[in-house]
């Protein structure tokens, strides 16, 4: 949903430390544990930076996006994040003499608030202190997030120790079986008319920048088939979904994902946010069903199923220049996962790709140009460098994993989409032949009680009918195809209640996937609930999170045979 750009929530404890340089002094300053350069987070202001870093090198888009190249790190900056004209936080890659590796920082601070130990890096965190790490493969530490102290985002009696490693070289590569095959397509869902997307569509048109597309991936293998459908939407309403996923049942696809990238340069075809344009919303559907049909209809055989994955490096406490956590900084999954079913002549059928982040470099009430952001230089241009139909699966993006670019412009998101291209090129380089080639899926029910206002007035009087009794019908599902495990989730989960389902999912990849099937808002961890914030008003409220969680952890202990 739309994004309001704030760090740390309510429930911040900031400490009154005075920090200029003029007035303590360089070495006094950096007495203080979150100080970075003598600049305190909560206490320094935006003109203290500049006469103490300079004016920022480079331009941006906004006057509260302050750069600076890092010491010791080619190619990486130093991030300043502002409000009410003082630091909120600092993401950092130049070393800190104070921090230089795990060790010294656990003898220092104590055992880690929260540790997460993810393939080739490591975060650790103490909110107490004001300080988050990126340490390295090694225990080097490669970023810092300086913030001001806070009570902690993760209760010491909730589990916040997780290990999300994997030995990707384990097991006898599967032969495929004869009957296993693969078929993709995309169809384009760009509006048929520009004057009904909105209430102001013909005072301030649109137009179409680049094309919104359905791409789809279909497997089959003994009668079962999956459908994961990506489409470039910013949201769908399950009165949309439902008889889309409905027909397709019937016509032998019972087993269909839809996934919103939730592009912000395209409308709001649920209504969510006071228009909702019907005609655009059912050719969207409709389209997307022509797309699944084409699909299946382009299906032949697989040679090889294949699985890659790589880490982009979180050096400087987020992926420089393409994505950060505005909510939570350096919390996030930073893999890039890919799976290819290549086809008998030794070309990919498909790529797969799965990675997390908001498309919303560019947004759409600035430029009025209809766009899939990053998605779609992204796809081209991993079709271009592998061959075959790329579709892109968004993971979770919740509060708030978005765009680290300097300029919402259409260049910068096609910039953007080229870099995180490299990284899908990198893992897919990285492939290994699956050690299973299967299909196996399994739907888990859910019902999730709203109690926030601004989703329960609206679920009240959606567009179309739709049930609902204050709580909200929908469902998880765990899919495995071959060795790799989805888990689909309705909504856009934060990162922390998906790492948590990820730590106990025992796939050779390990993907969550947001808004897919449903959207009902942000999904946030009760004990990081913060009444009144802009995720919290437009989820579902308090008890989302847990539910989520709970049916997350249980279906990750799933396998096929179970």
């Amino acid at each position: 949903m739309q994004r309001i750009c704030f760090f740390f929530n309510a429930g911040a404890c900031v400490v009154g430390v005075l920090v200029l340089l003029t007035t303590l002094g360089a070495g006094a300053a950096e007495q203080v544990p979150n100080a970075f350069r003598g600049l305190v987070p909560g206490e320094a202001t935006q003109d203290d930076v500049s006469r103490v870093m300079g004016p920022p090198p480079a331009a941006s888009q906004s006057d509260r996006d302050y750069r600076y190249p890092s010491e010791g790190a080619p190619g990486l900056t130093d991030r300043f994040f502002f409000s009410k004209g003082k630091i909120e936080a600092v993401t950092a890659a130049s070393p800190d003499p104070r921090y230089p590796s795990r060790e010294p920082i656990v003898a220092l601070f104590g055992k880690p608030e929260v540790e997460i130990r993810f393939q080739t890096q490591e975060f650790l965190e103490y909110s107490q202190k004001g300080l988050r790490f990126i340490c390295d493969a090694a225990g080097k530490t490669i970023g810092i997030v300086y913030f001001a102290p806070r009570t902690r985002r993760v209760p010491d009696t909730h589990v916040h120790e997780f290990d999300l490693r994997r030995d990707e070289t384990a097991g006898k590569p599967a032969e495929v079986p004869a009957d296993f095959r693969a078929g993709a397509a995309q169809v384009s869902i760009a509006p048929q008319r520009y004057d009904n997307l909105t209430e102001d569509a013909k005072e301030k048109p649109f137009h179409l920048e680049e094309d919104v597309l359905a791409r789809v991936a279909v497997f089959e293998r003994g009668g079962q088939r999956v459908v994961f459908a990506g489409l470039d939407v910013f949201l769908i309403g399950p009165w949309d979904l439902a008889p889309l996923r409905e027909s397709l049942a019937k016509k032998g696809f019972p087993n269909v994902y839809v996934s919103m990238s939730h592009t912000h340069a395209n409308v709001d075809t649920m209504g969510f946010y006071g228009y909702y344009p019907s005609e655009y919303a059912e050719y969207v559907m409709r389209q997307t069903e022509a797309a699944i049909l084409k699909a299946a209809g382009n299906m032949r055989p697989v040679k090889a199923l294949l699985r890659g994955s790589t880490e982009m490096s979180m050096a400087g406490g987020r992926v420089v220049d393409l994505i950060l956590n505005w909510r939570d900084p350096a919390v996030m999954d930073p893999t890039v996962s890919v799976i290819q079913a290549v086809g008998e002549d030794g070309r990919p059928i498909l790529n797969l790709v799965h990675l997390t982040c908001h498309p919303e470099v560019v947004r759409l009430e600035d430029k009025r140009g209809i766009s899939p952001d990053f998605v779609g230089t992204m796809c081209n241009e991993v079709a271009r460098e592998l061959g075959g139909q790329t579709v892109f699966l968004n993971g979770a993006l919740g509060g708030m994993v978005s765009p680290d670019t300097r300029l919402r412009t259409y260049e910068a998101a096609a910039e953007m989409g080229k870099g995180l291209a490299k990284h899908v090129c990198a893992a897919a380089r990285n492939a290994k032949p699956m050690t299973a080639c299967g299909l196996w899926v399994h739907r888990r029910p859910l019902e999730i009680p709203v109690t926030t206002k601004a989703l329960t007035g609206f679920l009240a009087n959606t567009p179309k009918p739709f049930a609902f009794n204050g709580a909200v019908q929908s469902e998880m599902n765990v899919i495995w195809v071959g060795d790799a495990q989805f888990i689909t989730v309705p909504g856009e989960v934060l990162p922390q209640i998906a790492i948590e389902i990820m730590a106990k999912m025992t796939g050779a990849l390990r993907m969550v996937l947001g808004l897919t099937n449903d959207e009902f808002g942000y999904i946030i961890p009760s004990y990081d609930y913060h009444e009144g914030e802009y995720e919290e008003r437009t989820g579902p409220g308090r008890e989302a999170g847990d539910i989520v969680t709970k049916a997350g952890v249980d279906l990750a202990k799933m396998r096929p045979g179970n």
